[in-house]
């Protein structure tokens, strides 16, 4: 997969998973919410682990 691809399909998985803890209820302080937050900068920075995270497990969670 083209990398400019996979980091786009990642924003938006990124996007919804945060927006989707946030309708539970977390908030920005909680400790799930402040780990989404920083893979999200990882996920800008390009860090491929993050991505593939992000992309096949989140993207699954999302999926359901």
């Amino acid at each position: 997969m083209n990398e400019n691809t996979k980091l786009e399909i990642a924003v938006e998985v990124m996007a919804a998973k945060i927006a989707k803890t946030a309708q539970e209820g977390k908030k920005p302080e909680d400790k799930e919410m402040q780990q989404l937050l920083k893979e999200k900068i990882k996920m800008y920075q390009g860090n491929q682990e993050t991505l593939d995270k992000i992309i096949n497990v989140y993207g699954k969670e999302l999926k359901k």
